[in-house]
């Protein structure tokens, strides 16, 4: 089986580990669990990924390309708009699905993720900063938003804000507190 053209068995594998970790964390989660959701044996799973840990990266690195297609995806008229939709991800995730960013997730279970997760938890976030960045230059080419803010230090405030907010509207079940934290942040960078 290649990595690149995964099986059926190994897409719905990864689908219900993506979906136990957005609900649990890296940490809740077991080969077990995975197995019971996907109606296979435990020791199933070993054929496609020897260990939790090339599990949880291929998970990682298929919602990676899922989210960089689905913001490549996103089209406005505005930059405002653009970083209101891209804001609309977390959002329909969180009142759509009741799930937290996969990379949030993770990123909560830093402190016991192996180095090969730890590093697709990086390469998810600085992919993100980097899109919101260039999101909020176009803004301050065009007018849009405030030119006296470092783009680049805006855009991780933005996407930290946005998963602290939805973990946070998550927890005390108030999903319109993240709605409101994104409304929130594009008030400050306006012009």
């Amino acid at each position: 089986m290649s990595a690149a053209n995964p099986s059926s068995k190994a897409l719905d594998i990864l689908e219900s580990a993506r979906m136990l970790i957005m609900d649990r964390g890296f940490n809740g989660f077991s080969f077990r669990d995975v197995a019971a959701s996907v109606g296979i044996k435990s020791a199933s799973i070993h054929y496609h990924y020897a260990t939790k840990a090339d599990l949880a990266e291929a998970t990682a690195q298929a919602y990676s390309e899922a989210f960089k297609e689905a913001v490549a995806q996103l089209e406005a008229d505005t930059a405002t708009d653009l970083l209101r939709a891209y804001g609309g991800l977390f959002v329909t995730t969180l009142r759509e699905h009741g799930r937290l960013c996969l990379g949030g997730m993770l990123a909560a279970d830093v402190a016991s993720l192996p180095d090969q997760v730890r590093t697709e938890v990086a390469v998810f976030f600085t992919a993100q900063n980097e899109w919101v960045e260039n999101a909020v230059r176009h803004g301050q080419t065009t007018g849009e938003f405030r030119t006296d803010l470092d783009a680049a230090k805006f855009a991780k405030m933005f996407v930290s804000s946005l998963e602290g907010a939805m973990m946070i509207s998550r927890g005390i079940e108030q999903p319109q507190d993240l709605e409101d934290a994104l409304e929130m942040l594009i008030q400050l960078i306006q012009a």
